[in-house]
């Protein structure tokens, strides 16, 4: 069992992101149209973020997560990969 933690305060850089994911999801599901723009979305955001790479990439994973796209999003780095950090 995985133990969670507090998640931080929400980050500007990812609210359009987040909205425009809840929108996908919305008209997609867990198809793959979700997953081409899940996919579309986070090159988009890391082209812009070059050097936060591994903390946005993990946010849209449990972004992901928290929509019901995934039930346990896959985290990189030094971060636990076998749960989220919630």
């Amino acid at each position: 069992m995985c133990a969670h933690a507090v998640r931080p305060m929400p980050d500007p850089i990812l609210d359009a992101i987040r909205k425009r994911l809840q929108q996908h999801y919305a008209l997609h599901r867990r198809g793959a149209l979700f997953w081409t723009a899940y996919q579309g979305l986070q090159l988009e955001l890391v082209r812009g973020q070059p050097f936060d790479h591994e903390r946005l990439c993990n946010a849209m994973a449990d972004m992901a997560e928290d929509l019901g796209a995934v039930e346990h999003a896959q985290l990189i780095g030094n971060r636990n990969a076998s749960c989220t950090s919630r």
